[in-house]
């Protein structure tokens, strides 16, 4: 039997997601964005419940889904848990059938979106459960992002539930210059099922209709209803007349739902995701800056981001809120450090004397800082003249940066100094990926931080020195993989020190799909780089490109793309 571990929709059901599927599979002509709703949603009282442990820091960390000691909560799989709360009609209907048969044939798609859904899914899982909702949504992040926080459409949707701008609005999702919430998991899930929930009770209790509505919004719904009765013609979805993309929508939905329920009959095996939590939150209390918060959690940066992917920048938003997502085995001795940590350490800054023709508004435009962020740090009362001493964040640290990401991200091969980024694969051991590069296991370890007993695990990045390594074959270049690296998780009872923030960043790739009236010189500006660089990464002997191609792109590590 073949064996698919199913970690992540990856290329092609991210490219459904961004361009819209249609009752034919490979349509890939379509947007699939949410729009606003019509009605106002009633807010969802958070499900969130303190963790208990004798020491004041334990206030701060609160569990989104406890356990509640259920035969539910017994299950090692949250696939079976998924199973277990099915909801939605059974049906039989050939595009059904055609997408079950287009997905069955896309197995390493599957294993890269549920790779990556690891660290969501069974949040997602218990919000449904809180609120009575048909399990079968859990997989509408597959349909909309293949479950990529980073995903964005062209029509300006982002998120795993890909909302657009006044979606987020009218469900109280803040985006501003330092957050996108609609990348924030909890948050956009929040709003994602308080949506759904308002289209249920509007469509009188159908979720076809609901997910439909999900998908082209509810006026649209309402209006082929209207049509569907003025013609005496039955209302229900299978009879609507609704956009294309939609008539393909809940039938993706419906036939994950069905891959799931019995993979084995497809000739499928899922690999288990643990049916436990994978994050807590932390309540930081103010602003922190993200690579402090990954190093005291002896994470990599790309981990603690794909926790919280909604911040924009190398910090927290200021003006909070201030939970941080982290490991759940974490959580408790992260709050005790934080806690501990004077505020002035939580977020570098950098002293600076005003030059005799320099302003704060000067100096934020030259930083690309908000003004109104310099003002925060420095009371402006009383003016400033030249030699007086003001405060900014410290520049000299890379900003964390979340990146427009059309399909996915994740370190791709320097072609510059004498380092190499290796993404490690299933099997794969300091030994053996040694051996591959021809160098000491001792010394890829100590490059690496890690003993030579150290357990590798899928998605970790390895830096490997190219100055002396010889790789016995090459790898494949310019194919980023689709997930966030891991990072080796920390022992749960060591106890957390404060190393010092770096200043190294990965470089960040994106794979971007042409369309039709796209040029090299238009998408090079868009991402602020070259056209030789783009020729470069994707080996091109020129600079024609056809609509359907992909281009690995390297975006500028000095341009944001947030928001």
């Amino acid at each position: 039997m073949p064996r698919t571990c199913l970690q992540g929709l990856g290329a092609l059901l991210l490219a459904i997601a961004m361009t819209g599927c249609a009752t034919k599979p490979l349509d890939l002509s379509h947007d699939w964005p949410m729009v606003p709703a019509t009605r106002v949603a009633t807010a969802h009282p958070k499900n969130e419940l303190p963790l208990s442990l004798p020491n004041s820091s334990d206030r701060l960390v609160t569990d989104p889904v406890p356990l509640a000691n259920t035969a539910l909560d017994q299950l090692p799989n949250v696939f079976d848990r998924i199973r277990l709360g099915y909801q939605l009609p059974e049906v039989e209907d050939p595009a059904i059938d055609r997408l079950v048969r287009f997905y069955v044939s896309k197995p390493e798609s599957l294993d890269r979106t549920f790779e990556r859904a690891e660290r969501y899914l069974y949040y997602v899982t218990r919000e449904l459960e809180a609120r009575n909702m048909p399990l079968e949504l859990a997989f509408l992040p597959v349909i909309e992002s293949a479950y990529n926080p980073y995903a964005y459409s062209r029509a300006r949707a982002a998120g795993l539930w890909q909302f657009i701008p006044p979606t987020a609005k009218r469900y109280d999702v803040r985006v501003n210059w330092w957050q996108d919430g609609r990348r924030d998991v909890v948050e956009s899930t929040r709003a994602a099922l308080d949506y759904l929930s308002e289209l249920h009770t509007l469509f009188d209790g159908d979720w076809l209709l609901a997910i439909a509505a999900y998908n082209c919004g509810e006026q649209a719904v309402l209006r082929a209803m209207e049509r569907a009765r003025s013609r005496h013609r039955p209302t229900d979805f299978w009879h609507l007349d609704l956009p294309k993309e939609t008539r393909g929508y809940v039938p993706s939905l419906l036939a994950m739902a069905r891959i799931v329920a019995d993979p084995e009959h497809y000739g499928l095996e899922f690999t288990p995701i643990a049916n436990q939590p994978y994050f807590a939150r932390v309540d930081i209390g103010t602003q922190i800056d993200l690579r402090l918060a990954a190093a005291l959690l002896h994470l990599n940066d790309d981990e603690l981001h794909a926790l919280n992917p909604a911040f924009n920048r190398w910090a927290t938003d200021p003006e909070g809120p201030y939970p941080l997502l982290v490991p759940h085995a974490q959580a408790h001795d992260f709050a005790r450090t934080v806690s501990d940590l004077p505020l002035e350490a939580r977020v570098p800054i950098e002293h600076y004397t005003l030059a005799s023709d320099e302003s704060l508004d000067s100096i934020a435009k030259a930083r690309k800082l908000p003004l109104s962020l310099l003002q925060q740090m420095n009371d402006p009362l009383n003016g400033f003249k030249a030699g007086d001493d003001i405060v900014l964040p410290a520049s000299k640290i890379d900003a964390l940066r979340a990146g427009l990401i059309i399909e996915g991200e994740s370190p791709v091969p320097s072609r510059q100094g004498h380092h190499k980024l290796y993404v490690v694969r299933r099997g794969d051991t300091l030994a053996s990926i040694a051996r591959k590069y021809r160098v000491g296991t001792k010394t890829l370890a100590q490059m690496n931080g890690l003993s030579t007993q150290s357990h590798l695990k899928a998605g970790h990045t390895l830096t490997v020195d190219t100055a002396t390594a010889h790789p016995t074959q090459s790898p494949p270049t310019a194919q980023p993989h689709t997930n966030p690296p891991h990072q080796l998780a920390a022992t749960p009872s060591a106890p957390i020190q404060t190393p010092p923030v770096t200043a190294s960043a990965s470089p960040r790739s994106i794979s971007y799909l042409v369309r039709h009236g796209d040029t090299l010189q238009a998408i090079a500006s868009r991402f602020a780089v070259t056209i030789a660089q783009v020729k470069e990464w994707n080996r091109l002997k020129s600079t024609t490109i056809r609509p359907g191609q992909r281009l690995v792109l390297v975006p500028s590590k000095n341009q944001d793309y947030g928001g």
